[in-house]
């Protein structure tokens, strides 16, 4: 049985995250973890407990059958939620791309349970809507997004949806001059960002023959592109390799680029958080 940690407070961002689960909790029957997290300092502390039972009867209602267990956290959610987030499968949370400093301040810190996690988090945005849109996935050149090509191409296929892969790629900084020489390096490097698109698209075929599967070779940033797709995208599953653990570290990042941003959720997959393709079976 799938198990799902989702930070709820009540807020429309949070009830997106609560829609979404119980939207995917529809297909399968999955044990949710319900987390509040609630400031010493808060004039009415049961309203956090109200909140979390109302969340449980949106998912008994919409899922039946569904396992849920309540939890609330005083101060330091980060902190005391990794207990709960250790042996999850997939945490989910809400986020409202308008107001990313008050999303910040408000105590579900989607960034920072991101960069602490070591399972998918799924982050969705205030207003998300189920759509049958393509599940878009960006492939990175360093091998960081393999999990994540594992997670969509294993998600798209649950929810009998397609899969479309995206791979970004931008010119180097020329070191010499000439346009002969410009344009000969220009295809080169083009034919090597293609190269990467196929391999990944044929290790999907392989292990996954029944899947639609859709490709897109974006000159652009790798956020930028990705972007592109957000409307057209059911989710957006992107790879990170966790270089830190600090509020903030996944700035600058493709992750961070794309997450304030997105009209879709987002799913950031840790590296090695879920088998390989060449793994799975």
């Amino acid at each position: 049985m799938e198990r799902i940690v989702l930070g709820y407070d009540g807020t429309p961002a949070a009830g997106a995250a609560l829609s979404w689960v119980a939207d995917r909790a529809s297909r399968d029957t999955v044990a949710v973890t319900l987390l509040n997290a609630v400031s010493r300092f808060a004039p009415d502390r049961a309203a956090a407990l109200q909140q979390l039972s109302a969340a449980e009867s949106v998912l008994r209602e919409r899922a039946p059958g569904t396992v849920v267990e309540l939890h609330r956290l005083d101060d330091g959610v980060a902190d005391r939620s990794d207990g709960f987030t250790a042996d999850a499968d997939l945490v989910v949370v809400g986020i409202d791309p308008g107001r990313p400093i008050r999303a910040d301040l408000a105590g579900a810190l989607p960034r920072r349970i991101s960069t602490r996690a070591q399972t998918p988090v799924v982050v969705v945005p205030t207003g998300w809507a189920g759509s049958d849109e393509p599940y878009t996935v960006g492939l990175a050149d360093d091998g960081s997004s393999a999990a994540a090509l594992a997670w969509a191409a294993r998600e798209a296929e649950d929810a009998g949806g397609a899969l479309r892969l995206v791979h970004a790629w931008l010119m180097p900084t020329p070191s010499f001059s000439g346009t002969a020489v410009l344009a000969e390096a220009h295809h080169e490097v083009m034919r090597e960002h293609a190269a990467i698109l196929t391999r990944a698209l044929e290790r999907v075929v392989q292990q996954h023959p029944s899947l639609r599967i859709e490709s897109e070779l974006v000159r652009d940033s790798r956020a930028a592109a990705l972007l592109r797709f957000a409307p057209r995208s059911s989710l957006i599953a992107i790879g990170s390799r966790h270089r830190g653990t600090a509020l903030g570290s996944l700035l600058g990042s493709v992750a961070e680029g794309v997450l304030w941003r997105a009209a879709c959720p987002v799913v950031i997959v840790p590296h090695g958080a879920v088998r390989t393709l060449e793994k799975e079976h």
